[in-house]
């Protein structure tokens, strides 16, 4: 084992910890680097422990070996403080939903981490009991697809609960529907809910694609409404619309944009409210010059918001967390809604295709959140 050898995981231990800001260019570059210590820590330290391991039972130890041990040390050091900060997620949800008035029988600190799952299922996988189906709610084949996920009837009927809407990012440019927020999608089905994961039209800029992606979000709701009966979605089932970056702009503007003509054209009438909205490490600034008083979601009145949670990384170098603070600040000065706000812990950029322990505990918090909007709760 040599010092040079452990350069690289010593770097992204780094980079995880202390993330370079600016310039942006060289902000996301390192914020990809570092994303497998600060959503993995447990498989890299497992990795660098197993490739490192034979040198010392060799038994001739030499200086360098002595620097590698060293280095080893800190890396393993440092894994364990972001291990730490994601086992710390689960407090500041749990204070999240009790600041905002939301109260839950099972607070996610009071649940055990499923150690085996976050070891040896990292990516989360469709249960058998969640049907996935595949469909179109518009005429383009491209932009208008969803995945719909629901639990599996044991036998006869199996009512839907509720719609959980998922809305992917990508920068508006990229990304499709299955990527991310998995876990929160398969908790929700097997919860009884029809779990949604859509796309939207995309364009090289984001200001290109406005408003239409938002009309697309617009249409599936108002496609739910119709057709959602066909799939055992009731026509009044409460619908939440979750996203992350770019998708939580869009799901923050499609709760305060409820029954906006401008941007239902051709189905002005349906109804396009919501029950709740969720924003995962989202932007929520405006989306160019020329579009900022209607593509800004805080240019919209917060009065007739429905109740939120927006959650966000204190590391995130993509979408710096302000902007989560700045939608809160406007949402709690006029909603009559509850807001829940959690900043969790050393969490970058990204962190919702994994089942890490902080994922995880999002995952029950928003449970927690949902389940106080479906019927009968």
């Amino acid at each position: 084992m040599t010092p040079l050898g452990l350069l690289l995981p010593a770097l992204v231990v780094v980079l995880a910890l202390a993330p370079i800001r600016r310039p942006f260019p060289l902000a996301v570059a390192g914020w990809i680097v570092g994303l497998l210590a600060v959503e993995l820590p447990l498989h890299l330290g497992i990795a660098v422990v197993g490739g490192t391991a034979p040198a010392f039972l060799d038994g001739d130890v030499t200086r360098a070996d002595l620097v590698a041990a060293g280095m080893l040390a800190l890396i393993l050091a440092g894994l364990g403080v972001l291990l730490a900060h994601q086992l710390a997620a689960a407090r500041v949800l749990d204070a999240a939903l009790e600041e905002a008035g939301v109260t839950t029988t099972r607070p996610a600190s009071s649940q055990r981490t499923p150690w085996l799952r976050v070891l040896f299922q990292p990516f989360p996988l469709r249960p058998r009991a969640v049907r996935r189906e595949r469909l179109r709610y518009g005429p383009d084949p491209a932009a208008h697809r969803l995945i719909l996920y629901v639990r599996r009837a044991a036998g006869g009927s199996d009512p839907v609960r509720g719609v959980l809407v998922h809305l992917h990012g990508g920068h508006f440019r990229s990304g499709g529907p299955g990527r991310e927020s998995r876990a929160l999608l398969f908790d929700h089905a097997l919860r009884g809910w029809a779990a949604i994961s859509a796309t939207y039209h995309l364009a090289p800029t984001p200001e290109g694609g406005f408003p239409r992606h938002l009309q697309d979000v617009k249409r599936l709701l108002a496609w739910i409404r119709e057709h959602g009966p066909e799939h055992g979605i009731p026509a009044d089932a409460p619908i939440v619309v979750a996203g992350s970056s770019a998708g939580a702009h869009l799901a923050a503007m499609t709760a305060l944009t409820a029954g906006d003509p401008r941007f239902q054209p051709g189905f002005e009438h349906a109804d396009t409210r919501l029950a709740g909205a969720i924003g995962l490490y989202g932007y929520y600034g405006r989306l160019g010059l020329e579009t900022r008083d209607v593509s800004d979601p805080v240019r919209h009145p917060a009065e007739g918001a429905p109740p939120f949670f927006v959650v966000h990384g204190t590391r995130d170098t993509y979408t710096p967390l302000t902007g989560s603070r700045r939608l809160v600040r406007h949402l709690r000065g006029g909603s009559p809604n509850p807001v829940a706000y959690a900043e969790l812990p050393g969490a970058q950029h990204g962190f919702d295709p994994f089942a890490s322990p902080r994922y995880l505990a999002v995952v029950r918090a928003l449970g927690a959140f949902t389940d106080r909007l479906a019927p009968g709760s």
